[in-house]
C-alpha cells in the first residue's frame, strides 16, 4: 500500500483513541461559541452553549450552587485542558448543588458545558476585571497530574549482566 494511505489510516485509528467524554459532548459542535467571540458582547451571547477548559482558580460555594473562577486554557482533542503559559482570561461558572471545595480546589483542571449567562463585574487581587458568567449544565474535573521522575540510563555503560562490573585490563 503506499505510504500516504498508511498514514491516513494511522491517523483515523489514533484519532478513534482520543474521545470525549460523554457528559461533555454537544450536537452540533459548531454551535459551541468560543471564548474569545463571547468575552467581546456577553450580553449579545447570553444563552449559548459553550465549552471551555481550564485551571480553577477560586471556588465560593454558594446557597444552592458553586462558583468556579476558572483561568481558561485551550481544550484538547480529549477535552483536557492543554497547559500552557498565556490565557485569553478567567469566566465565573456556576454548577448546581455543592462542589466541595477541597476536591475542586485551585489548581485544579476542570472542563465545563453550559449556557452564556452574561458578565459578572469582580476583581482579580485588587484589580477589576469582568467576568463571562456561564450556567453550568455539565463538568468534568480532571484528575491531578502527578510529578513523575524520569531518569535516563546511558546503556554504553552499564553491564550487559547482572553482578559486579568488570575491571579494566592494566
Amino acid at each position: 500500500m503506499p505510504r500516504g494511505l498508511w498514514l491516513a489510516l494511522a491517523a483515523l485509528w489514533l484519532g478513534g483513541c482520543v474521545n470525549l467524554p460523554d457528559e461533555l459532548r454537544y450536537e452540533p459542535e459548531s454551535a459551541l461559541q468560543s471564548y474569545g467571540a463571547v468575552s467581546q458582547h456577553p450580553d449579545a451571547a447570553k444563552g449559548q452553549p459553550v465549552r471551555w477548559s481550564g485551571v480553577i482558580a477560586a471556588n465560593r460555594v454558594l446557597v444552592s450552587q458553586t462558583e468556579l473562577e476558572v483561568v481558561l486554557l485551550p481544550l484538547k482533542a480529549n477535552g483536557i485542558p492543554q497547559q500552557q503559559e498565556h490565557s485569553e482570561g478567567r469566566f465565573l461558572v456556576h454548577l448546581p448543588g455543592l462542589l466541595d471545595p477541597t476536591l475542586y480546589a485551585p489548581g485544579r483542571s476542570v472542563t465545563v458545558l453550559g449556557t452564556v449567562a452574561g458578565e459578572v463585574a469582580g476583581k482579580i487581587g485588587e484589580q477589576p476585571y469582568r467576568f463571562v458568567l456561564v450556567q453550568g449544565t455539565a463538568h468534568k474535573l480532571w484528575p491531578q497530574v502527578k510529578d513523575v521522575e524520569v531518569r535516563y540510563v546511558n546503556a554504553c555503560f552499564e553491564p550487559l549482566w547482572p553482578g559486579p562490573r568488570p575491571r579494566p585490563l592494566p
